[in-house]
């Protein structure tokens, strides 16, 4: 298991999409350059419940239903800096080799791209907004 960071929360997983990228690494082993070269969980659109929360989170408690971002930037990057870290170079994606993803009992993952769940919106819904903010 992960150690919880300062700044992490742990999720026990709910809810996990089978995106179509998670498709093309299990049959064909590769998407472009991001090849598999050791065993590799898939899954990156999830949704959970917190477990553990890092001594800065304040965020977020234990008992919060949430959904994750699946791509972390780098912090320090221009590119985060900017406040447009989903082109940031360095972003580590889950289900993206060497990252695993997270069709796993648990997963951690920093607090600040970790977003509660309203009450009305279930873990199946929440797992799906990765898309729905991209417009798909």
């Amino acid at each position: 298991p992960q150690d919880v960071g300062a700044d992490d929360v742990r999720i026990a997983i709910h809810t996990v999409g089978v995106c179509g990228s998670d498709v093309h690494y299990y049959t064909h082993g590769a998407i472009g350059s991001y090849i598999v070269r050791q065993p590799m969980v898939l899954g990156h659109e999830a949704s959970g419940t917190i477990v553990e929360v890092g001594a800065n989170v304040t965020s977020l408690k234990v008992g919060d239903r949430v959904c994750m971002e699946p791509g972390v930037p780098n912090l320090a990057s221009r590119a985060t800096k900017l406040g447009i870290y989903n082109v940031d170079p360095d972003v580590r994606f889950w289900a993206t080799p060497p990252v695993h993803g997270v069709l796993a009992p648990y997963a951690v993952h920093p607090a600040a791209f970790t977003y509660k769940l309203p009450d009305n919106v279930s873990f199946a819904d929440g797992e799906r907004l990765d898309h729905r903010a991209l417009g798909e």
